[in-house]
């Protein structure tokens, strides 16, 4: 029903309308009535009518007064003005504010009010139709031009390309660059799995519409620019300043556009600086960076960062990443980290997955190591997981697939290390609960505890005092209880931990077997031959050699 607001300061004009009318049967309804237009503003903040219903003269703010303040502050609510004979020039003013129509009082007629409440609340609905209409039109113009944009962007960072195909693809994104300089600014949504399917009801062009508007309304208050999504919830931004920008103005540009999604959209984001471009070639070369803009971005907070703050740290870590330095390292931790949840899987102690994998994390955010790669770790494990758990449990496999598919995409998305570690310790600890439930009898909480030190220092000298210490048990005792709860005695446990990792050290590197064995926790080569050729029944260099040779 359309809302109607009556405005008289006579209470009899005011009860004659109200029940000369039966407004309900015609599509209205009365949510109120005020006898001055203050007090008939005082109530429409807090329910706006679709159309006033005013006498023009009132003690106080008069009708005249009353149509002027909510043409400007309530533009859609439509006016009809109640006059006396002798008022048609302050009927004039009125009509000259927006009213739509005037009636004497001592004429009207309910059939005639009834007929033209009618006709107006047709013409808004026919407005509200074409503002519709317009509006989308606009978002499928906006998301054809998103789209050709995407693709020009995609064209411009192909390899190979000469200076003057570069001025071309340029030419093409349709940017306007005063004195043919500006900046590029890289912003990266927190969440934007989660914002997309939850916020926006899995409408990403809605999504990003939304940030394409914001995003451009403050590049175009002082500035030029074009935003282009990169890719999901990654958007370059490409700005030239009017005037010659120093640091400071880009930087109050950035952040006025991470305050403005913080505070007026609720989303957490953040927005890397890049290097000021002059010409075609330089903004190519500063759309190339932003790879290395995102590798920043994961491992910085949210907020505003500048990529010329770490120019010689992130240039140093990339060309590290590039040649694989750390990358080994790293490497080795991952696999150490698999074979030891397999383990805790076997033994029904899923708890001690979610701290392995944290602190596994925190290793990568330490080395700096490429997002890619971090994230490919983060799936492989949860892959692991589900397929230990499906040779354990096979009616598992339906909901343990649909929850593989949810993790991918959330760690596929994840735009920071911080968001990163969330997803991970929420989906490991959903595995851990599985786990529980698969009927393994629990293990004792001291020899969790044990096998976990094990795996966390078996590079160094352990003994079955020192591990029997760390947790407070008498040694004799622990000896008995290690074999009953794994099925293994602690130096059998202790050496097929290190033999294991020498056999993954020897097939993932080239290090010297005296180097493995060092890192494996044997300081005399002779030795750890000796315990190798027992374990695996080889000696190490033919196993390297045998092993690779089949490969």
């Amino acid at each position: 029903m359309y809302k109607i607001l009556i405005v008289d300061d006579e209470i009899f004009v005011r009860m004659g309308l109200k029940l000369s009318i039966d407004w309900e049967s015609n599509g209205f309804t009365v949510i109120g009535e005020a006898s001055s237009g203050t007090e008939a503003l005082e109530k429409i903040q807090s329910n706006v009518p679709d159309i006033v219903i005013t006498d023009i003269k009132m003690p106080g703010m008069d009708g005249v007064q009353l149509i002027k303040a909510l043409s400007e502050k309530y533009p859609a609510v439509k006016c009809i003005v109640l006059s006396n004979y002798n008022e048609f020039e302050l009927v004039k003013e009125a009509m000259k504010f927006g009213a739509v129509d005037y009636f004497l009082k001592v004429t009207i007629e309910p059939e005639k009010l009834i007929a033209l409440l009618h006709k107006i609340c047709a013409e808004t609905d026919n407005e509200k139709s074409i503002m519709n209409d317009l509006s989308e039109l606009r978002q499928t113009l906006r998301h054809h031009r998103t789209v050709i944009d995407n693709k020009f962007y995609l064209d411009l960072i192909k390899p190979g390309l000469n200076e003057e195909a570069v001025r071309s693809k340029v030419k093409a994104l349709e940017l306007d660059l005063y004195d043919d300089q500006g900046h590029i600014l890289l912003l990266m949504l927190s969440d934007y799995e989660r914002l997309s399917a939850d916020r926006f009801r899995s409408d990403r062009d809605l999504l990003t519409f939304t940030i394409l508007n914001v995003a451009e309304e403050l590049i175009n208050d002082q500035s030029s620019g074009k935003i282009i999504e990169c890719s999901p919830g990654a958007y370059a931004i490409i700005v030239s300043f009017k005037e010659q920008a120093d640091k400071r103005a880009v930087h109050s540009l950035a952040l006025r556009i991470y305050t403005t999604i913080h505070d007026y959209l609720s989303m957490e984001s953040i927005v890397v600086i890049g290097q000021p471009f002059r010409g075609g070639v330089q903004l190519r070369e500063g759309l190339l960076q932003l790879e290395q803009m995102k590798f920043l971005a994961f491992y910085a907070p949210t907020g505003v960062v500048s990529i010329e703050q770490h120019t010689g740290k992130l240039t140093e870590q990339w060309s590290a990443q590039q040649q694989g330095s750390s990358v080994e390292d790293i490497h080795r931790a991952y696999m150490d980290i698999r074979k030891q949840i397999v383990q805790f899987i076997k033994l029904g102690t899923g708890e001690l997955i979610p701290p392995i994998l944290s602190g596994f994390l925190d290793n990568c955010r330490e080395h700096q190591i490429d997002p890619t790669t971090v994230k490919r770790y983060a799936i492989s494990i949860a892959h692991l997981i589900q397929d230990e758990l499906i040779m354990q449990d096979a009616n598992a496999s339906g909901s343990l697939t649909d929850k593989l598919e949810r993790v991918m995409k959330q760690v596929d998305s994840s735009f920071n290390i911080t968001e990163l570690k969330e997803v991970c310790g929420a989906f490991v600890r959903e595995y851990a609960a599985w786990i529980g439930k698969l009927g393994h009898p629990p293990i004792r909480e001291e020899v969790a505890k044990a096998i976990d030190y094990i795996r966390r220092r078996y590079h160094e000298r352990v003994t079955l005092e020192d591990v029997a210490e760390y947790i407070s048990m008498n040694k004799s005792y622990f000896s008995r209880l290690f074999k009953q709860e794994t099925g293994e005695m602690f130096h059998e446990y202790l050496i097929r931990t290190r033999m294991e990792q020498a056999q993954e050290l020897l097939l993932s590197s080239d290090a010297k077997i005296s180097d493995i064995a060092i890192e494996v926790g044997y300081n005399d080569i002779f030795y750890f031959n000796r315990a190798f050729k027992a374990y695996a029944g080889m000696p190490p260099s033919e196993y390297r050699n045998k092993i690779q040779s089949k490969g």
